[in-house]
């Protein structure tokens, strides 16, 4: 059960039901507690000491049903690797919950859950998103934090004409990556495209003093008008 708490970084009660205890009279519940003897650790689910007690046969929980599922792809993942590979075991590399969840319950793409929330709930919501994230997350190997991720996220929303969204994905990952030439000549990029031709000469003054040989940062600023 460990393995699986870990992966996910929840505890017991995420997937098992807890028993509610019947409610008693205060005579019912005095009787009840001199008949019943003295044990230690009696809790269940949470280590060591008193915890909640659990159904452990209910499959009630959506989030156990799921679970269930999960451990039979990945037990059937594993069958396939093992029948294809023609490794021994002990050279093949088994999947497991923590392969995919790295301790989170929602295993999604950083990208893919910024990109949900500037189209859902625009620009502030997807940088107050990543920051929180970041913080919460930044030493653990629940996302990835790289200067690549929000670089794409930029190069993207170039690519669809959204100028403002790549704006605010360079001028965030620059706060964090500020010697990121790639990031400077993105945001020169999107300056142009927003005709802010001043900003982009900046951008492009920015990167050439980080490499001053860089070829695609020279012909950008040859072409900026005088």
């Amino acid at each position: 059960m460990q393995q699986f708490t870990r992966a996910l970084g929840v505890q017991c009660t995420y997937c098992h039901l807890e028993v509610t205890a019947p409610l008693l009279t205060a005579e019912e519940a005095a009787a009840a507690a001199a008949a019943a003897p003295p044990v230690a650790g009696r809790g269940r689910g949470r280590g060591r000491g008193a915890g909640p007690q659990m159904d452990f046969a209910s499959d009630d929980k959506r989030q156990k049903q799921t679970a269930r599922l999960m451990l039979t792809m990945v037990n059937d993942i594993n069958a396939r690797l093992s029948a294809a590979i023609h490794k021994p075991a002990a050279d093949i590399v088994r999947v497991q919950c923590a392969t995919c969840h790295r301790g989170i319950t929602n295993p999604a793409q950083l990208s893919d859950l910024l990109r949900q929330t500037m189209l859902g709930k625009g620009e502030s919501a997807a940088v107050a998103q990543y920051r929180e994230l970041r913080q919460g997350y930044l030493n653990s190997e629940a996302y990835d934090f790289r200067e690549t991720v929000l670089l794409d996220l930029g190069r993207e929303s170039l690519a669809t004409r959204k100028p403002d969204d790549a704006l605010a994905w360079l001028q965030l990952n620059l706060e964090f990556y500020p010697r990121s030439v790639p990031s400077w000549l993105a945001l020169a990029q999107a300056h142009i495209t927003k005709r802010d031709p001043d900003a982009a000469r900046t951008d492009l003054q920015k990167a050439l003093a980080l490499d001053s040989g860089n070829a695609e940062a020279q012909r950008l600023m040859r072409a900026m008008p005088k």
